[in-house]
């Protein structure tokens, strides 16, 4: 017979909360029920498991993003669904759970921009966090040629799904330079990747319009009207949203640091890549 958990007298031994995490934004954007939150605004952060580590190591899981969301389920029980994660709150979970499991400092390389020397850097992952404040950028609406845009950021579904399928337009365009494919086969693949890469823009856009509130009072909240509607408008139209969209979702992201040169001794800037697949190693 199986030992339950509760009855297992090694429980007070297992991993606690290492840190608490408060979410930039404060809970928002998470749909009813998949999100519990302490009265003081913040989630508690554990460190990764063995299991945790391995699923991240399993290639299908990472393409896909099954290893990232199992992970995060396991780290951040109070998400009751990580695909749902905004954007904002994607990267401060990610930073908190490694400085939980592996504590505060991260070893990264970096190329001088002056002189091209590799520099070793040991960022302080405290400090990265820190920088992520409170997100304000999707408090207000924004009004452009007579239309009143409420925006929200995308949630870590959207981004997994565009970012396979940008993964599968770069197979294509390898296809599209194989000078030993058939010329007109070639042609066909531009085409699909075209209009795979249009649709991809578009999609992004769709996904991080919540509603658009015409000077009428009429509110539209159906994604297909709201897709028409970008699919129709004029190209300066298009450019208007896609610009405010994206002032948007970057008004929270991590600025580069300022790091020396061991070998010129001059200072250059780097950005930090929290890329899921060398992130936890």
């Amino acid at each position: 017979m199986e030992t339950s958990i509760a009855n297992n007298p090694l429980a007070k031994h297992f991993r606690q909360p290492a840190i608490y995490l408060k979410l930039p934004s404060k809970g928002k954007f998470y749909p009813e029920g998949t999100l519990e939150m302490g009265a003081s605004g913040d989630i508690p952060i554990y460190p990764m498991t063995v299991k945790d580590e391995l699923v991240l190591k399993t290639p299908d899981a990472l393409m896909n993003g099954s290893g990232m969301s199992e992970m995060i389920r396991s780290c951040c029980p109070s998400i009751k669904d990580p695909w749902v994660i905004p954007l904002v709150d994607l990267d401060p979970i990610l930073i908190a759970i490694r400085l939980a499991s592996y504590g505060h400092g991260m070893d990264m390389k970096s190329n001088c921009t002056h002189c091209q020397a590799e520099n070793e850097h040991t960022i302080d992952l405290r400090q990265v966090l820190d920088q992520l404040k409170t997100s304000t950028a999707f408090d207000q609406p924004t009004y452009l040629d007579g239309l009143v845009f409420d925006v929200q950021p995308q949630t870590f579904k959207d981004i997994n799904s565009a970012s396979q399928l940008a993964f599968e337009q770069q197979r294509i365009l390898a296809v599209v330079a194989d000078t030993s494919i058939d010329l007109e086969e070639r042609k066909a693949k531009f085409k699909e990747s075209f209009a795979n890469l249009t649709e991809l823009n578009v999609g992004t856009l769709v996904t991080c319009i919540k509603t658009i509130t015409t000077a009428e009072g009429v509110k539209v909240v159906e994604k297909e009207l709201i897709k028409d509607f970008l699919n129709h408008c004029d190209r300066k139209t298009y450019e208007d949203i896609k610009q405010m969209v994206t002032e948007k979702l970057t008004a929270n992201r991590l600025e580069p640091m300022t790091v020396a040169c061991e070998s010129c001794e001059k200072d250059y800037k780097i950005t930090l890549d929290f890329n899921q697949s060398n992130f936890f190693v």
